[in-house]
């Protein structure tokens, strides 16, 4: 048998590539008289479990590869009884992976205008090729790629990363959230006003990437039972508002991870009121001509709206007005303080008075003329704003148990006259809270008589040729009116008449007094003898006794008989 020399061999491999877990085979091929195939691995003979050979050993199979297997070289060698030849060496290169996929620790937060690095890695062979997800869409395809930041990068990103030769895929994710400033924040209120009693909300209002919200008072965060902040702690209420809560200033503050910003602080400014509204204490009564302001008060906020009505008719739109006074200005006075915000109305009233001086009073009396026995009444006339009546007599209250007033104390009435009443001057006053007047005294002048009418001074039995006076007299005020009556016929009109006597002067004589204020009339009787010169003896006598006038002038007497 004659042998050549042997070609040298080849390893040929079952597939392109081998891959973790899956079987390889390496094939010795070689041409020529071979009478033998020998392997080795790092140039010893092969061991394991896991490798196999084919039964005339050409082939050796690694079963279920892994990345740690031996990498050789392997080497196949063909024999013959005179050759032999080895290949070139083989270095088994496993592709393996990726493995997971794990994009470095960088965090997961950024502000705007950062550069920041992605990189993802995972363990490969060959080396994974990457891509990069951003919510979805590729952006990159290496294994790290940069940014920088803005409002455009939040999102989550995904690594992908790929071997060919093992078939495998492993991805990584991570979210990124890119915060830019915050715009300054402004509170926004429930109403536009705070009203006493009622809830007041205050907001903040914001936009941008807002984590979380902050309230200060004072620089204080807010604390007490009637202050309530919304879950999310971005509107504060306050409940029940009092002219006394905590004015502020009031601050949002709202902050992200990497930002802050305040509000303008926000005064608490709580409508009130009005309050129990008071006029000023001026007095109720004033003369005439008087300068009076009339001011009505009111604790309110914003200040009150004023209105004052008289007698229900508005006057004036303030909190104080003047006056001149005159009687047009008496009445109700109402001061109505108003606050559009609360929507409250307070009210005062008060009467002013005013009094103009009074006129002087004057007296009238019931009758013409006060006459005894009657009633006579006398009346305070007078007009104006008068308040009382007053009587004096003599300057002094009148006292008594015939006088008697009236109930306005207007009137004054005595009862059953008499000549003896006090005179007076009776005089009658009026007043009011401001002014008072009196009446010119009224004497009273009581009219009585005539009371018993009397002849006076005259004898019985004259002589003719004389002269005779006959006199009335007769208590009486005023004086009486006379008349006098002889024989019934009227001879006179005074108290006193006289006559030059005859014998037509002889008769009865009457006086009739009379008085015509009181009606009363009374009346008196003297019977008048004339005679002659010559009388008998005894005529003479008896003339003589009874009339000493008559013995003295008897020579002068002339007979009575013809």
């Amino acid at each position: 048998m004659i042998y050549a020399p042997l070609s040298k061999p080849t390893i040929v491999t079952s597939n392109i590539t081998a891959v973790e877990t899956k079987d390889f085979s390496l094939t010795c091929q070689a041409t020529g008289q071979i009478h033998a195939y020998q392997w080795f691995i790092n140039r010893v003979a092969p061991a394991g479990s896991r490798i196999q050979l084919s039964p005339d050993k050409r082939t050796l199979t690694v079963s279920r590869l892994t990345r740690r297997d031996n990498k050789g070289p392997y080497e196949c060698e063909i024999r013959n009884p005179f050759y032999s030849n080895r290949s070139d060496p083989f270095t088994l290169d496993v592709a393996y992976g990726p493995d997971i996929a794990t994009i470095d620790h960088i965090s997961d937060q950024f502000a705007t205008g950062i550069n920041v690095t992605l990189s993802c890695v995972a363990d490969s062979n060959p080396p994974a090729q990457f891509t990069w997800l951003q919510n979805g869409k590729s952006v990159n395809n290496s294994a790290s790629f940069s940014i920088i930041t803005s409002l455009n990068h939040i999102g989550n990103y995904t690594c992908i990363a790929t071997n060919s030769f093992t078939g495998l895929t492993r991805t990584a994710n991570k979210t990124l959230m890119i915060y830019a400033p915050v715009s300054k924040p402004t509170i926004v209120t429930s109403n536009i006003t705070a009203v006493e009693t009622k809830d007041f909300s205050l907001t903040c209002q914001a936009t941008g990437q807002i984590h979380t919200y902050q309230w200060f008072i004072n620089g204080v965060a807010p604390a007490g039972s009637r202050i309530q902040l919304s879950p999310d702690k971005r509107t504060l209420t306050l409940s029940r508002l009092t002219r006394r809560d905590n004015k502020g200033p009031y601050e949002c503050e709202i902050r992200n991870q990497f930002y802050s910003n305040r509000s303008d602080p926000f005064t608490l400014d709580v409508a009130y009121g009005p309050d129990i509204a008071t006029i000023d204490h001026i007095s109720d009564q004033f003369t005439t001509g008087i300068n009076v302001t009339l001011s009505c008060v009111a604790d309110s906020n914003p200040p009150a709206q004023f209105t004052w009505l008289q007698n229900g008719k508005s006057v004036n739109n303030s909190a104080s007005f003047s006056i001149i006074t005159s009687l047009n200005h008496i009445g109700n006075y109402t001061c109505i303080a108003t606050n559009s915000f609360t929507g409250l109305t307070r009210t005062a009233n008060k009467t002013l008075m005013i009094y103009a001086p009074l006129s002087k009073p004057t007296i009238v009396t019931s009758n013409n003329t006060a006459v005894e026995t009657k009633d006579f009444s006398m009346t305070c006339n007078a007009t104006g704003q008068i308040h009382a009546y007053q009587w004096f007599i003599n300057g002094v209250a009148p006292d008594g148990r015939r006088i008697q007033l009236s109930p306005d104390r207007r009137t004054l009435t005595l009862s059953s006259l008499t000549r003896f009443d006090n005179k007076g001057p009776f005089v009658c006053e009026i007043e009011n809270p401001l002014f008072r007047n009196r009446s010119d005294p009224f004497p009273l002048n009581v009219t009585y008589g005539p009371d018993i009418a009397t002849i006076v001074r005259s004898a019985g039995v004259y002589p003719t040729g004389v002269n005779i006076t006959l006199s009335c007299v007769a208590d009486s005020n005023p004086p009486a009116q006379f008349t006098w009556l002889q024989n019934g016929q009227s001879v006179s009109n005074s108290a006193i008449f006289s006559v030059i006597s005859s014998l037509n002067h002889a008769g009865t004589y009457t006086c009739i007094a009379s008085n015509s204020f009181t009606g009363m009339t009374r009346t008196a009787t003297k019977n008048i003898i004339i005679y002659g010169e010559y009388l008998d003896w005894a005529t003479n006598f008896v003339l003589g006794f009874l009339f000493p006038w008559y013995e003295r002038n008897r020579h002068k007497i002339f007979c009575l008989v013809p």
